[in-house]
C-alpha cells in the first residue's frame, strides 16, 4: 500500500503555549496571563494559544490516516526547542516532507518513523513537533493497512505484549479549583490531582507550609467523597520552586517532603520536579542528592523527573545516574514516537518507573495514539491528556483504552477478523 497523497492543516493544540523563564522571574499574574514582557525567543507573550499541524496521508485505496504536530506547555526551555508555530514550518511540510512521503510504500512502522525522526534539512532535525507529527500519521497508517489496532503494530514491531488491563491515568488539574478534584475523584481517576506551582515567592509560605494543608486538603476530601476502597495515589508538580524556595538546601526540601507525606496518610504521595537544574549535569546531580537523602531520612516520597529528558540520550543519561523514581516521558519532547516506545522500554529494562507523559498542550488524535504506545509498552502510569479540563481527556482516554483492550480480546478467542479501528 502507497501514500497516494498528503495534506497539512493548521489546527488547534487543547491548551497553550506559556513564557515559563518570563514566569520564573516573577511576571505579574494578570487573570490567566501575565503583565510584563517576554523572555523566551519567539513568544509574542508570555501566555499565547498554541497551534497545531495535522498531518493528513491518503492511503491508495482511499483510508486515512493522520497525526498532529504539536509541542509543549513550557517550549524553548530546558533544552526544549523553540516554541513551535505553524506558519514557520508550512513550506518546509509541503515542499520536502510531502515530497517524502508521497508515492511512499508503507510496509511497517518503526524504519520509517526512524527515517523521519533522524532526517535533516539543511544540517538540522526537523522539530520535534513535525517529526511527532509525522510519525503518529506513520502508525496510524500502518494499522489500517494492516487492519489491526496501533497497539498491535507496535507490539509486534517491538517484540512486546498489548496489556489486557488499562493503565492507570495520573490526572490533570488546577490548585485552586476543588470542584474539579470533586469531579476526578467522583469518577476514581487512578493518580491526582497533578496541580502545578510554577513560582515560589508568589505560591508557596515560608516553610511550604501551604503545600502540606494543600495536600491535607486533598486527602481529606479522598476520604469525604470517595469510593469504599478507593486509593489513588496523590501526585504535586512543583515545577523546580522547592529548589527555589528552599535555595536548593537538600535538608530543607527533603523535611518539607516529610511534612507533605504526613499530610498525605493514609494516601501514597509523589512529587514531580522538586528542583530544577539550570543544566542537565545539575539537575541529575540534584535530583540525586534529593532522592539519597529522602532514603536517608526515611521519607517514602518517590520523585518524578519531568525537566531535562527531551530525548533518549537524557532518559538514558537520568537513568545511569539513578537520580529519580521516575521520569515523565513527556511524548512531544522526544520528537518521533519511535523514541517514546524505546525510552518506555529502556526504563522497564532498567529498573526506572516509567511516566508515559505528554502535554495538556496536545490534541484528540496525539492522545489516542499516546493509549496505544501505552497499552503496548505498559509503563507504570500515563498522564491524562489533552488540556487541563480533566473530564474531556479521560473520555478520550478511557474509552480509545477500553474499546482496543475489548477488540483485541475479541479478536484472540475467535470471533472477529482483522476489523480496523481507524
Amino acid at each position: 500500500m502507497k501514500i497516494s497523497d498528503v495534506i497539512f492543516a493548521t489546527g488547534q493544540s487543547a491548551y497553550f503555549h506559556i513564557d515559563f523563564a518570563a514566569v520564573r522571574l516573577g511576571r505579574v499574574v494578570d487573570g490567566f496571563t501575565y503583565k510584563g514582557p517576554v523572555t523566551t525567543p519567539h513568544f509574542s507573550s508570555i501566555v499565547e494559544p498554541a497551534k497545531t499541524v495535522s498531518v493528513v496521508l491518503i492511503l491508495d485505496d482511499g483510508q486515512v490516516a493522520f497525526g498532529d504536530c504539536t509541542d509543549v506547555v513550557y517550549s524553548g526551555v530546558y533544552g526544549r526547542d523553540p516554541i513551535f508555530l505553524p506558519s514557520m514550518h508550512m513550506d518546509l511540510l509541503n515542499g520536502e516532507v510531502a515530497g517524502m512521503l508521497r508515492g511512499r510504500d508503507i510496509t511497517s512502522f518503526k524504519a520509517i518513523a526512524e527515517e523521519f525522526d533522524s532526517h535533516r534539512h539543511r544540517g538540522t532535525k526537523l522539530h520535534i513537533a513535525v517529526r511527532y507529527g509525522i510519525t503518529q500519521a506513520i502508525l496510524h497508517a500502518v494499522s489500517l493497512i494492516g487492519r489491526e489496532t496501533m497497539a498491535e503494530v507496535v507490539a509486534r514491531e517491538y517484540a512486546t505484549g498489548v496489556s489486557t488491563v488499562p493503565i492507570p491515568i495520573l490526572s490533570t488539574g488546577e490548585l485552586d479549583d476543588p470542584k474539579h478534584l470533586d469531579r476526578m475523584l467522583l469518577k476514581r481517576v487512578d493518580l491526582l490531582p497533578h496541580s502545578y506551582y510554577q513560582n515560589a515567592q508568589q505560591q508557596l509560605t515560608a516553610g511550604a507550609e501551604n503545600l502540606s494543608e494543600y495536600i491535607r486538603y486533598v486527602a481529606t476530601r479522598i476520604l469525604a467523597i470517595g469510593d469504599t476502597g478507593y486509593q489513588p495515589r496523590i501526585v504535586v508538580d512543583m515545577g523546580g520552586t522547592l529548589g527555589d524556595l528552599f535555595n536548593n538546601n537538600v535538608p530543607a526540601i527533603v523535611a518539607c517532603l516529610g511534612r507533605a507525606a504526613e499530610a498525605a496518610k493514609p494516601f501514597d504521595l509523589l512529587i514531580e520536579g522538586p528542583v530544577t537544574g539550570a543544566t542537565r549535569d545539575e539537575h541529575l546531580a540534584l535530583f540525586h542528592e534529593v532522592r539519597v537523602q529522602l532514603r536517608a531520612a526515611g521519607v517514602n516520597v518517590p520523585i518524578i523527573a519531568d525537566e531535562w529528558c527531551n530525548t533518549l540520550d537524557d532518559i538514558r543519561a537520568l537513568v545511569a545516574a539513578d537520580a529519580s523514581d521516575f521520569v515523565q516521558i513527556k511524548m512531544p519532547d522526544l520528537g518521533g514516537i519511535n523514541n517514546t516506545i524505546e525510552a518506555v522500554l529502556y526504563c522497564k529494562e532498567h529498573g526506572m518507573g516509567a511516566f508515559l507523559g505528554g502535554s495538556y498542550n496536545e490534541t484528540d488524535q496525539s492522545a489516542r495514539v499516546s493509549i496505544h504506545i501505552a497499552l503496548a509498552t505498559q509503563p507504570d502510569f500515563m498522564v491524562a491528556k489533552p488540556g487541563r479540563g480533566g473530564d474531556e481527556a479521560l473520555m478520550i482516554q478511557r474509552n480509545e483504552m477500553s474499546r482496543s483492550i475489548a477488540l483485541i480480546h475479541h479478536r484472540s478467542i475467535g470471533n472477529l477478523g482483522r476489523g480496523r479501528m481507524g
